[in-house]
């Protein structure tokens, strides 16, 4: 009979960076098709993202008993009403960033005033969460168990920092990289806010960066 493969904290760090790797498939796209719209874009890259999101979902639980999902607590009080202020906090840099509220100077600039552009842009960012939570719990999972870390430091949003948020530096210039640097360590203090119930995690994170 094989013998069972043992399970070590490094495989985690390996799941968190292949949830990295699939940010990677909006530029590979972008190389292999030419003059797609906005909203087109928007799609395909949903699809792959969500793609690789489940596919790491099922692939952690099946091969390394972890499943993302366990967890499930709803905030008490004192850690909602901190949460609705880091969600707001963020809410308001992004307001200032982009010069008024995200969706409707994205809605009136880039997206050219289409409601299916709009619809689109938001599956995208609804996608990419997906894979910003999935790197967070993955890395907390590997911290702690690697170097014995406090489950009260958001290692899984310093490890998203130092990979999505980093890159985007070379993507999105000095103030886009500052920007994901501290949205990549106030999401991963929610997930700890949402004691790693992942599904709360979601939710918190996704009105935070849609908005």
């Amino acid at each position: 009979m094989e013998k069972e493969k043992k399970i070590l904290p490094i495989d985690f760090l390996w799941l968190a960076l292949y949830a990295f790797a699939g940010f990677s498939l909006e530029l590979i796209l972008g190389m292999v098709t030419n003059g797609l719209s906005v909203a087109v874009n928007a799609a395909l890259t949903a699809i792959l993202w969500s793609g690789v999101s489940l596919f790491l979902i099922y692939y952690a639980k099946k091969r390394f008993d972890f499943d993302v999902f366990s967890t499930s607590h709803s905030p008490d009080k004192k850690k909602l009403v901190a949460i609705l202020v880091l969600v707001a906090a963020v809410i308001l840099v992004t307001t200032i960033g982009f010069g008024g509220f995200k969706p409707v100077v994205e809605f009136n600039g880039e997206l050219n005033r289409s409601a299916s552009a709009l619809v689109f842009r938001t599956m995208y960012y609804l996608a990419e969460c997906s894979l910003i939570v999935l790197v967070i719990a993955f890395g907390q999972k590997f911290c702690e168990a690697q170097f014995q870390l406090s489950p009260h430091f958001p290692s899984g949003g310093l490890l998203l920092a130092i990979t999505w948020g980093l890159i985007h530096f070379l993507l999105q210039g000095f103030s886009g990289g500052v920007y994901t640097l501290f949205f990549s360590l106030v999401a991963g203090v929610l997930y700890l806010l949402c004691e790693k119930d992942l599904r709360w995690t979601y939710l918190f994170v996704a009105v935070a960066f849609i908005l």
